[in-house]
């Protein structure tokens, strides 16, 4: 297995936990308040070793343009959004339907640059759509009851998360420090995230300390999981990447299962992520 998948995987593993710690986290903080605290100290520790183990003489000013423009809107807007599906929909729904990221660059590119779809990618697109379908139609798990429309949550978080893939590829090919780049983008979503809800919290007061502490780990967890992303982009393709770290969702379920009860799949529910999953490797390796 190349360093690459390993660091792939990895990524995966740190995405799925942070989804189980924010339902832990959602008992005592409310879903606006908690980016605050999981972007926040995310930043320290990114910032904290990039102080340590980044090269600094070989700074590119263009790419660290590329790593704060990314910054505006991830990780910022992908963690309200995750953070809210994951309230309405549960980790491993919320995971499965947010992966789905192919799907919009297969579209993307058969609209907008006149693309013809192969029969692989329609297979794969068919997969995932049919996925998302199942799980519309189960309609809820572990007692958690949402109408279609709150699925769309997720795959707003998705289509974010997919455009900001090729920014760092290019970024990491001129300056290649992927906790430079890590470290820059959440500077830059610490400072959106104060500026969306910092005066909002402080008029709220205090918030419940458990719950922050389930959100410091949340940022911890997803933190390691962009730094691990981004140093394997560095390292291998997309095409190798993106398949290994789509099967989050279903370590998600594995650790639902393990830690969250309340959170245990319907079988038609679980059908619809695993399909959804396959439909997402099918994409990823045809195109």
């Amino acid at each position: 297995m190349t360093g690459a998948a390993i660091l792939a995987l990895g990524a995966a593993f740190c995405f799925a936990l942070a989804l189980i710690l924010t339902q832990f986290g959602l008992r005592s903080v409310p879903s606006w308040r908690s980016p605050l605290y999981s972007i926040v100290s995310s930043n320290f520790a990114a910032w904290a070793g990039a102080a340590l183990f980044v090269d600094w003489r070989g700074f590119d000013l263009r790419a660290a343009a590329i790593f704060a423009a990314v910054g505006c809107v991830f990780p910022v807007v992908v963690s309200i959004l995750a953070v809210r599906a994951n309230e309405r929909l549960g980790p491993a729904v919320a995971g499965a339907v947010g992966n789905v990221t192919p799907v919009f660059a297969v579209l993307g590119a058969v609209l907008f640059l006149g693309e013809h779809i192969g029969f692989g990618q329609l297979a794969g697109l068919t997969l995932v759509v049919g996925g998302v379908a199942l799980m519309a139609l189960r309609g809820g798990t572990g007692g958690r009851h949402w109408s279609a429309w709150v699925l769309a949550i997720p795959l707003a978080a998705a289509l974010v998360r997919g455009a900001i893939q090729p920014a760092i590829k290019t970024g990491l090919a001129l300056w290649h420090e992927p906790l430079a780049a890590a470290a820059i983008g959440y500077a830059v979503s610490s400072v959106v995230i104060v500026s969306l809800v910092g005066r909002r919290a402080l008029r709220a007061g205090p918030a419940n300390p458990v719950g922050r502490l389930w959100f410091v780990a949340v940022g911890l967890s997803n933190g390691t999981a962009t730094f691990l992303l981004y140093a394997a982009l560095g390292l291998g393709s997309i095409a190798v990447v993106a398949p290994l770290v789509a099967v989050f969702p279903l370590m998600a379920v594995v650790m639902s299962y393990l830690f969250l009860r309340d959170e245990r799949l319907h079988v038609i529910g679980l059908l619809g992520i695993v399909v959804s999953v396959a439909g997402v490797i099918v994409l990823l390796v045809a195109g």
